[in-house]
């Protein structure tokens, strides 16, 4: 509302200041702000619903009209004049909106300047040869005055809505630096001088000094400065012609005022262009600088990315590597060469699966000249440390470049896990075919000699608890695998007691173990859990009791050197640990010396050794000095 209420005021004072200034020729008037306020006026109420338009272009009819009948002007010309004035900026706009093709008024290319200044001469013909000039009668229309008249219009139509279009309608912030205010003051003299001597010869060449201060400010003000340094050239220019001796008169076929008009337009649309051009400049190099930013900081995510992943990934081109990740060094075991000459297999000790050497064309062929997703086993390094690469390749684009991108994926621990699971299936199977032999063969006998059904049935039974005992202890594997845990206040006493009740009576050929107990402290465990890893470790005990021998179990439980956890042992009087075999019996699928009672899964101590850690304690086994083992773990103390 404050645009629009400053530029209606302006509105109301260009007729009048258009039609009383007939001071230097009565043909012609020295200034015409009516077309360039008028076509402002426009844009502000341009989106406005059809009848308040309406509205507006009535009421700018009305003062038109009033201020010509104010000045003398005859009724009915009054009244066409007021049509045809408004006319102008009319069509003046409607031109520009739709040569600019885009919404907004504000002049943000230099097309739009050019858009603005032919919109400007095609209305201004247009209204001219309607004779919509006051002092230009119909039958002067093929004159020299009607192109005066045309150009006066356009001049003042151009400037004024080039100006007043920046200055109200650009609202996107500045891109350029505003320049020092010494640096417009000199500036503003400088213009000021320029107009001056202008006035004083307007004939060429004098005047194209109009041109020094576009130049000037269009190369060093921001865009709406340099629409203020063009308000200020045309107003100081304007302000001439009030002077008592105006130097632009009209005399032949290109007087002087035509050519300070054609100056005037030729400066400001000059001045706006360097500014847009410089504006435009200023905003691609921040546009430039904005994706360089965003492409650093993604190169740093990926490379961030890269050098997180467990993989290790290479990008590799004729004349060798050309990227690597951190993780491909640590796979690989040594720094990667970025020499296409050096030998790969040599370097890297590359073998195939089954132990034989790895050439580099066989890696080439597959690697680099073969098809996306083409894989490739290897082994890396020799011994204890040597590991299994699965290496897949791609083809990638890496620059203008085409490169392929290597994969490096660690299947060490895959390859002994499918081990240890094809060794375990194997040992499970073997387990439950030996009872189940044993159950069919008693079986047979009972069939056979039906009088030896008792004893028959026995065995029978310790077959059946033997195929049991395998079943719950893979149960027992999956459960403790998926670490679960629900920690809970238990005493240690409930906890064996129950386990001992259950053991008292079933001992190996009829042998009841004997079990000495010292557990007085309570613990935070997962009773379940707890049960199982002491339940294993009391089995264990009685297991490897040499036979013939009474099993002999001691459970005894005292506070830890580490404050806050309880220790625990379980102290056998059984064969005992080999030598240097306390940590290899906690190895999954290890089995002890078949010397024992009865031979396991190999997978009891490596369960309870988990169960262990999963509380956050530590395991440990031993032989004693006298004879038997004593197992020791750490769990939270209540």
């Amino acid at each position: 509302m404050g645009r629009l209420g400053f530029v209606g005021c302006c509105y109301l004072l260009a007729p009048w200041m258009g039609l009383d200034s007939f001071t230097v020729d009565p043909r012609i008037a020295e200034v015409w702000p009516l077309g360039g306020v008028g076509f402002v006026l426009l844009t502000l109420v341009w989106d406005l619903d059809r009848p308040s338009l309406l509205g507006v272009l009535g009421a700018m009819v009305v003062v038109v009209t009033v201020t010509a009948l104010a000045l003398g002007q005859p009724p009915s010309y009054a009244v066409w004049f007021g049509v045809v004035a408004v006319l102008q900026p009319l069509a003046m706009a409607a031109a520009y909106r739709r040569g600019r093709g885009a919404p907004g008024w504000s002049p943000r290319h230099a097309a739009d300047v050019g858009t603005l200044l032919a919109a400007a001469v095609v209305s201004s013909l247009l209204v001219g040869l309607l004779g919509g000039y006051p002092g230009l009668a119909l039958t002067d229309l093929p004159s020299k005055v009607l192109l005066w008249w045309v150009l006066r219009n356009a001049v003042f139509s151009f400037v004024g809505g080039l100006i007043l279009c920046v200055l109200l309608h650009r609202e996107e912030p500045e891109a350029l630096a505003p320049s020092a205010w010494f640096h417009r003051v000199g500036l503003a003299a400088v213009a000021a001088l320029c107009v001056v001597g202008t006035y004083h010869d307007p004939s060429l060449p004098l005047s194209w000094l109009l041109i020094v201060p576009s130049v000037w400010g269009g190369m060093t003000l921001t865009v709406r400065g340099t629409a203020w340094l063009t308000l200020y050239v045309a107003l100081v220019a304007a302000g001439m012609t009030y002077l008592p001796q105006n130097q632009f008169g009209y005399a032949g076929l290109l007087p002087a005022a035509s050519i300070v008009d054609l100056l005037v337009v030729a400066s400001s649309a000059f001045a706006l262009l360097l500014a847009l051009m410089r504006d435009q400049r200023a905003r691609l190099i921040e546009q430039l600088d904005a994706r360089g930013r965003e492409s650093e900081a993604q190169r740093g995510l990926l490379e961030a990315v890269l050098d997180a992943m467990e993989e290790g990934v290479l990008v590799v081109g004729p004349e060798g590597v050309r990227r690597h990740n951190s993780a491909s060094r640590q796979l690989l075991g040594r720094p990667v060469p970025l020499d296409h000459d050096i030998a790969w297999s040599e370097t890297y000790g590359l073998q195939t699966l089954d132990g034989q050497p790895l050439t580099d064309d066989v890696l080439r062929r597959v690697l680099y000249e073969g098809e996306d997703g083409d894989r490739l086993e290897v082994r890396v390094g020799r011994g204890a440390d040597a590991r299994l690469l699965e290496v897949s390749a791609q083809s990638v684009q890496h620059g203008t470049r085409a490169s392929r991108l290597l994969l490096l994926h660690d299947v060490t621990a895959q390859r002994a896990r499918v081990r240890e699971l094809s060794s375990f299936a194997s040992m499970v199977a073997h387990d439950l075919r030996g009872p189940l032999t044993v159950l069919d063969g008693w079986l047979e006998v009972v069939e056979d000699d039906p009088g030896q059904g008792e004893a028959a049935l026995a065995r029978a039974r310790d077959a059946s608890q033997r195929m049991r005992q395998v079943i719950e202890d893979w149960l027992n594997y999956a459960v403790v695998q998926e670490g679960r845990l629900h920690p809970e206040v238990v005493a240690l006493d409930e906890v064996v007691g129950g386990l001992v009740e259950s053991r008292r009576s079933a001992g190996l050929d009829h042998d009841e173990p004997r079990f000495e107990l010292d557990l007085a402290h309570r613990v935070r465990a997962d009773p379940g859990l707890l049960r199982q890893l002491l339940d294993n470790l009391v089995d264990n005990a009685v297991k490897y009791t040499a036979p013939g021998e009474v099993p002999v179990v001691t459970l005894r439980s005292h506070e830890d050197d580490e404050p806050g956890w309880v220790r625990v042992e379980v102290v056998d009087r059984g064969i005992g640990v080999p030598e240097g075999e306390e940590e290899r019996i906690f190895e999954e699928f290890h089995r002890g010396p078949a010397e024992g009672r009865s031979q396991g899964t190999g997978l009891g101590l490596a369960l309870t050794r988990r169960i262990v850690a999963m509380h956050g304690g530590q395991m440990t086994a031993r032989r004693n000095p006298g004879g038997g083992s004593t197992f020791a773990f750490t769990v939270p103390a209540a």
